[in-house]
Order: C-alpha cells, then structure tokens, then sequence
C-alpha cells in the first residue's frame, strides 16, 4: 500500500497532475508551517497586537482564504493555551469567511466541549454573536448594566 500511495506523487514529465499534487502538498505544508509560527509569536512579549495582526495580514495576502480556514482547523488541539493563541489571532485577523465554520464548529456536539467553547469564544471576539448583531439587544444590556 505503501508503494501505491508513493507512486501518485512520483515525477513523470508527461502529466501535468503530479506535479500539482506535489507543488499543492508543499503549499499546505507552508500554510500550515506559517500558522504554527504565528501561534508560537503570540507568546513573544516583544511582539505587539499590531505586528501580529500584519503578520497575519502577510499570511492572507501570501495563501489567500486558506490561511484563516487553516488557523480554524488549527482550534482541533488538545492544548489549551494553544487553542488561547488562536482565538486571539482569529479575533485578530477578524475574517468574516471564517464566521459560518466557527458557528458549526460551535454547535456540533460531535466536537468536545473545549473547542466548541474555543469556537464560540472566537465568534464572541470577533463579534459575531447573536447578542453582539442585535444592537437593539446590546444596548438594552448595557442599559440594564450601566
């Protein structure tokens, strides 16, 4: 089985399909690598919340809506505190395409609660939440609050 699954990427110089096979599998390689930088950054203390949102700015402009896609996929650890870098760069970055994947992953309950929250709290910073869209709703909060 080894050797069939090999022998999809092996060069040939009369098909153009292996070589896209090989050049897409280097570029997720690189997405995923560029995110995994990112989440590392988050704990520099050098490194400030603008810095950070135009390293991830550089991530969309160089792998386009892949790059915010890839960093919900990223919210799939079993790390907390990583799960806590990436909300902070999802409500960073505040992609509006990654909106309608938070909200499902938020309520799948096949997903363990920690990402279902970690989704959720994702969607709460970027203010994508249906207390956060209903002005009418906010302002009475904040009334009753204040």
């Amino acid at each position: 089985m080894g050797k069939r699954d090999a022998r999809q990427f092996q060069y040939a110089a009369d098909t153009n399909k292996q070589r896209w096979n090989i050049v897409e599998l280097e570029s997720r390689r690189q997405l995923r690598r560029k995110v995994n930088e990112l989440i590392e950054l988050v704990d520099d203390p050098t490194i400030t919340s603008s810095d950070m949102r135009e390293q991830l700015l550089l991530g969309v402009a160089t792998f386009g809506e892949q790059f915010a896609m890839q960093l919900v996929r990223s919210l799939h650890r079993d790390d907390q505190h990583e799960r806590q870098s990436i909300i902070w760069l999802l409500t960073l970055l505040d992609d509006q395409t990654t909106i309608p994947l938070l909200e499902q992953m938020s309520r799948d309950e096949w997903q363990s609660r920690s990402i279902r929250l970690s989704a959720a709290l994702a969607l709460a910073g970027m203010g994508a939440t249906a207390e956060m869209i209903d002005d009418d709703t906010w302002h009475k909060r904040l009334y009753a609050t204040g």
